[in-house]
Protein backbone atom coordinates (compact mmCIF):
# COMPACT_ATOMS: atom_id res chain seq x y z
CA UNK A 1 0.00 0.00 0.00
CA UNK A 2 1.58 3.43 -1.17
CA UNK A 3 0.04 6.78 -0.39
CA UNK A 4 -2.29 7.50 -2.82
CA UNK A 5 -0.88 10.72 -3.57
CA UNK A 6 2.20 12.48 -5.80
CA UNK A 7 4.23 14.83 -3.75
CA UNK A 8 6.10 17.89 -5.59
CA UNK A 9 7.63 18.98 -2.60
CA UNK A 10 8.78 17.68 0.67
CA UNK A 11 10.25 19.72 3.14
CA UNK A 12 11.44 19.08 7.18
CA UNK A 13 11.97 21.06 9.84
CA UNK A 14 12.98 20.51 13.45
CA UNK A 15 10.96 22.34 16.23
CA UNK A 16 11.41 22.31 19.65
CA UNK A 17 7.63 21.56 21.86
CA UNK A 18 6.44 23.01 25.34
CA UNK A 19 8.10 20.40 27.31
CA UNK A 20 11.79 20.82 25.91
CA UNK A 21 11.71 17.77 23.52
CA UNK A 22 12.75 18.29 19.75
CA UNK A 23 10.41 16.97 16.88
CA UNK A 24 10.60 16.74 13.24
CA UNK A 25 7.59 17.91 11.31
CA UNK A 26 7.29 17.30 7.60
CA UNK A 27 4.69 18.93 5.29
CA UNK A 28 4.62 17.61 1.50
CA UNK A 29 3.22 19.22 -1.18
CA UNK A 30 0.84 17.32 -3.62
CA UNK A 31 1.04 18.07 -7.44
CA UNK A 32 -2.70 19.06 -7.11
CA UNK A 33 -1.72 21.37 -4.58
CA UNK A 34 -2.65 20.28 -1.00
CA UNK A 35 -0.32 20.41 1.52
CA UNK A 36 0.12 17.35 4.38
CA UNK A 37 2.22 17.37 7.84
CA UNK A 38 3.53 14.98 9.62
CA UNK A 39 5.62 14.46 12.88
CA UNK A 40 7.94 12.33 14.68
CA UNK A 41 9.36 12.38 18.25
CA UNK A 42 12.16 10.29 17.30
CA UNK A 43 14.98 11.00 14.89
CA UNK A 44 13.87 9.29 11.43
CA UNK A 45 12.54 12.11 9.27
CA UNK A 46 11.23 9.51 7.16
CA UNK A 47 8.05 8.83 9.65
CA UNK A 48 7.30 12.50 9.63
CA UNK A 49 7.14 12.58 5.68
CA UNK A 50 4.77 9.26 5.16
CA UNK A 51 2.50 10.23 7.59
CA UNK A 52 2.46 13.99 6.13
CA UNK A 53 1.76 12.33 2.47
CA UNK A 54 -1.43 10.52 3.97
CA UNK A 55 -2.49 13.39 5.76
CA UNK A 56 -2.24 15.37 1.80
CA UNK A 57 -3.75 12.50 0.03
CA UNK A 58 -6.93 12.55 2.73
CA UNK A 59 -7.38 16.28 2.61
CA UNK A 60 -7.16 16.61 -0.83
CA UNK A 61 -10.19 13.95 -0.84
CA UNK A 62 -11.62 16.21 1.99
CA UNK A 63 -12.02 12.66 4.12
CA UNK A 64 -10.79 11.46 7.23
CA UNK A 65 -7.51 9.18 6.97
CA UNK A 66 -9.38 6.06 7.78
CA UNK A 67 -11.66 6.58 5.16
CA UNK A 68 -8.33 6.23 2.72
CA UNK A 69 -8.07 2.78 4.91
CA UNK A 70 -11.59 1.33 4.66
CA UNK A 71 -13.00 3.21 7.39
CA UNK A 72 -13.15 3.42 11.36
CA UNK A 73 -14.01 0.15 13.01
CA UNK A 74 -13.86 1.92 15.93
CA UNK A 75 -14.88 5.40 16.94
CA UNK A 76 -13.51 5.38 20.26
CA UNK A 77 -9.65 3.67 20.80
CA UNK A 78 -8.88 2.47 24.85
CA UNK A 79 -5.34 4.18 26.07
CA UNK A 80 -3.89 1.62 28.71
CA UNK A 81 -0.82 2.08 30.85
CA UNK A 82 1.73 -0.45 29.75
CA UNK A 83 5.07 -1.18 30.64
CA UNK A 84 5.90 -4.40 28.47
CA UNK A 85 8.54 -3.40 26.07
CA UNK A 86 7.01 -3.27 22.10
CA UNK A 87 8.25 -5.48 19.55
CA UNK A 88 11.40 -4.83 17.76
CA UNK A 89 11.29 -3.83 14.31
CA UNK A 90 12.24 -6.48 12.70
CA UNK A 91 9.50 -8.45 10.20
CA UNK A 92 10.94 -11.52 9.94
CA UNK A 93 11.54 -11.93 13.15
CA UNK A 94 7.64 -10.83 13.95
CA UNK A 95 6.47 -13.10 11.57
CA UNK A 96 8.05 -16.22 13.34
CA UNK A 97 6.72 -14.94 16.78
CA UNK A 98 3.60 -14.65 15.10
CA UNK A 99 3.82 -18.09 13.75
CA UNK A 100 4.71 -19.75 16.97
CA UNK A 101 1.91 -17.71 19.03
CA UNK A 102 4.84 -16.41 20.87
CA UNK A 103 2.47 -12.83 22.12
CA UNK A 104 -0.99 -12.68 23.00
CA UNK A 105 -0.69 -9.05 22.23
CA UNK A 106 1.14 -7.21 19.78
CA UNK A 107 2.79 -4.40 20.72
CA UNK A 108 3.72 -1.81 18.25
CA UNK A 109 5.90 0.87 18.07
CA UNK A 110 4.25 2.89 14.61
CA UNK A 111 7.20 5.36 14.56
CA UNK A 112 9.73 2.79 15.24
CA UNK A 113 8.27 1.06 12.71
CA UNK A 114 8.17 3.78 10.10
CA UNK A 115 5.13 3.50 7.99
CA UNK A 116 1.67 3.44 8.07
CA UNK A 117 1.75 0.57 5.20
CA UNK A 118 3.79 -2.06 7.95
CA UNK A 119 1.71 -1.40 10.80
CA UNK A 120 -1.23 -2.75 8.00
CA UNK A 121 1.20 -5.34 6.95
CA UNK A 122 1.68 -6.64 10.52
CA UNK A 123 -2.20 -6.54 11.25
CA UNK A 124 -3.02 -8.57 8.08
CA UNK A 125 -0.08 -11.08 9.47
CA UNK A 126 -1.50 -11.12 12.43
CA UNK A 127 -5.19 -12.06 11.99
CA UNK A 128 -7.52 -11.74 14.96
CA UNK A 129 -4.68 -11.38 17.53
CA UNK A 130 -5.02 -7.94 19.54
CA UNK A 131 -2.47 -5.36 18.56
CA UNK A 132 -1.40 -2.17 20.78
CA UNK A 133 0.09 0.56 19.36
CA UNK A 134 2.88 2.36 21.46
CA UNK A 135 2.71 6.36 21.89
CA UNK A 136 6.54 6.24 23.19
CA UNK A 137 6.21 9.63 24.86
CA UNK A 138 2.40 9.88 25.61
CA UNK A 139 2.22 13.37 23.52
CA UNK A 140 -0.92 14.24 22.27
CA UNK A 141 0.11 14.10 18.50
CA UNK A 142 1.50 10.59 19.20
CA UNK A 143 -1.64 9.20 21.06
CA UNK A 144 -3.94 10.54 18.16
CA UNK A 145 -1.99 9.08 15.13
CA UNK A 146 -2.28 5.47 17.26
CA UNK A 147 -5.42 6.15 17.32
CA UNK A 148 -6.37 7.22 13.95
CA UNK A 149 -4.05 3.92 12.70
CA UNK A 150 -5.61 1.93 15.64
CA UNK A 151 -9.53 2.63 14.32
CA UNK A 152 -8.63 1.06 10.99
CA UNK A 153 -7.24 -2.25 12.02
CA UNK A 154 -9.15 -5.46 11.94
CA UNK A 155 -9.71 -7.69 14.95
CA UNK A 156 -11.88 -7.17 18.00
CA UNK A 157 -8.94 -5.58 20.35
CA UNK A 158 -6.83 -2.29 18.68
CA UNK A 159 -5.81 0.04 21.71
CA UNK A 160 -2.69 2.79 22.34
CA UNK A 161 -0.48 1.74 24.78
CA UNK A 162 1.11 4.37 26.83
CA UNK A 163 4.01 4.68 29.43
CA UNK A 164 2.52 6.55 32.48
CA UNK A 165 -0.68 7.00 33.77
CA UNK A 166 -3.09 7.99 30.74
CA UNK A 167 -4.39 11.56 30.28
CA UNK A 168 -7.62 9.93 29.89
CA UNK A 169 -9.27 6.43 29.11
CA UNK A 170 -10.35 6.61 25.35
CA UNK A 171 -9.21 8.90 22.43
CA UNK A 172 -12.02 9.70 20.12
CA UNK A 173 -11.63 9.01 16.21
CA UNK A 174 -12.71 11.87 14.30
CA UNK A 175 -14.34 13.10 11.02
CA UNK A 176 -11.83 16.09 9.90
CA UNK A 177 -10.32 15.94 6.65
CA UNK A 178 -6.53 14.49 7.24
CA UNK A 179 -5.32 12.61 9.88
CA UNK A 180 -6.82 14.72 12.17
CA UNK A 181 -3.97 15.97 14.65
CA UNK A 182 -4.90 19.11 16.06
CA UNK A 183 -1.50 21.07 15.73
CA UNK A 184 -2.25 24.24 17.45
CA UNK A 185 -1.39 22.05 20.84
CA UNK A 186 2.36 23.50 20.17
CA UNK A 187 2.94 27.08 19.36
CA UNK A 188 6.07 25.76 17.61
CA UNK A 189 4.37 24.25 15.02
CA UNK A 190 2.34 27.81 13.87
CA UNK A 191 5.88 29.36 13.59
CA UNK A 192 7.68 27.55 11.31
CA UNK A 193 8.78 29.49 7.99
CA UNK A 194 7.24 27.35 5.40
Amino acid sequence: MAAPVSVSHTHVHSVRLKDGREALIARVLADAGTAGFGFTLNDDAGVARDMAAWDAAARMRGEPLHALLGGARRRQVPVLPDELPAIAPDWDALRKGIRESRWKLLRLDPFAWGSLEKIHAIAAVAGQRAIALLAPHAHPWEIAWCAMLAATLPGSDAHIIVRTQPQTPAYAVGDQPGIGLDWSLEPAFAAIPW
